[in-house]
């Protein structure tokens, strides 16, 4: 089937459309679907398997209860459309996530006929799937072998919150978090025994995501969970879904989340996992009710930590360096590089590293002997 020949095929039915945009409630970060990786924008094929669901999800547009349209792709037909995209240079990647139809097994069924469907027909590119939560254990090193990415939908930062938005979704620990582990272990198992494969095996990690706003959460609760599941799980990202009100839902009253408060999110999620950050670092900057302010949560904690500022740039360690505000790890790693051969004392020494901009941004932060430094208004 050609690209021409797919189009018409959408056209008639409208499937693809459907399922493409109704994937969007579950993201990766931003629907074919630009997804960011590496400061790149990689083009997926990202869709639903299904819109049919038996879960009454409380911000979900495909929960039982809610009369929309009902889709279902039949696994060898997505895998031959997923080909031929990605043939054509439309697709370098297929993201398949779901609805749950029948139970989580039947599922992961149907996503594995898709997947070795497609595999079988010499595709090697990236594939993404999410799984269901009480997905059995014994599907799961397949996938892991199919896959290079795989998740299971965290929805809430703890079993309060994930009780009142998934009622029927089983318990937040075994039905959940209890995957997440499983999946962790088979890939930590299946990277021992296998050498540089070609595709699959998660090389690309294992993800999860929450949402944001649909019920009484808030930010510290999020950071808290957003640490363990990095530094005591090893997942290799957790995304932010911010809460849409959908009518006919029983949320479809609640004010949506602001785009801001899962900026902030992300920001202190990728200064936990990038930059040594703990949630202890945000317990001063989160207000009495647990939340972020509207800022960038660095200079946020800068600002809460002015015993820490300046630096001395030709001692600091990585993980000093990265604390100050405008710093990210590539310039860290550059002031560590050239510090071996020169003496960081000036801004002239510093521009050399970092350029002129950021040396101006980060004059406030660091030591330097540079007495036009102490002009320099901190970073807002």
């Amino acid at each position: 089937m050609t690209v021409d020949e797919v189009s018409r095929t959408i056209k008639k039915t409208d499937k693809l459309h459907f399922l493409r945009l109704s994937a969007r409630w579950d993201r990766s970060v931003v629907p074919i679907y630009e997804a960011a990786a590496r400061g790149k924008c990689v083009p997926l094929l990202k869709t639903l398997l299904t819109s049919r669901c038996r879960n009454e999800c409380a911000y979900c547009a495909f929960r039982a209860g809610r009369k929309c349209p009902r889709m279902t792709w039949e696994p060898r037909k997505l895998a031959e459309i997923t080909k031929n995209l990605w043939e054509e240079g439309k697709i370098m990647g297929f993201f398949l996530s779901s609805s749950v139809f029948k139970d989580s097994d039947f599922v992961t069924e149907r996503q594995l006929e898709t997947v070795r469907a497609l595999r079988n027909t010499g595709y090697t590119g990236y594939v993404h799937l999410r799984l269901m939560p009480d997905v059995g254990q014994h599907y799961i090193r397949e996938v892991i072998e199919l896959a290079d990415r795989v998740g299971v939908n965290l929805e809430a930062p703890n079993k309060e919150v994930f009780s009142e938005l998934c009622p029927d979704k089983g318990g937040f620990e075994e039905s959940v978090l209890k995957r997440l582990e499983w999946i962790v272990r088979e890939v930590r198992g299946a990277k021992t025994e296998t050498t540089k494969p070609k595709f699959g095996f998660a090389g690309a990690g294992v993800d999860t995501q929450m949402i944001v706003g649909a019920a009484e959460d808030n930010d510290w609760q999020h950071i808290q969970t957003t640490e363990w599941l990095y530094k005591k799980l090893g997942l290799k990202r957790v995304y932010y879904s911010g809460f849409e009100p959908v009518p006919k839902t029983p949320l479809e009253r609640r004010s949506a989340c602001p785009p801001s408060r899962e900026y902030r999110l992300y920001q202190s999620s990728f200064l936990i996992r990038d930059y040594g950050f703990t949630a202890d670092s945000f317990a001063q900057i989160v207000d009495d009710k647990g939340f972020l302010p509207n800022v960038d949560p660095k200079l946020a904690f800068a600002k809460m930590n002015p015993d820490l500022f300046p630096i001395d740039l030709n001692t600091a360690t990585y993980h000093e360096i990265v604390q100050i505000p405008q710093i990210g790890p590539v310039a860290a790693k550059k002031i560590i590089e050239a510090r071996k051969s020169i003496k960081i004392r000036y801004a002239a020494n510093l521009e050399r590293v970092i350029g002129a901009n950021l040396t101006r941004r980060v004059g406030p932060y660091v030591e330097l002997k540079d007495k036009r430094l102490t002009n320099f208004s901190k970073s807002k």
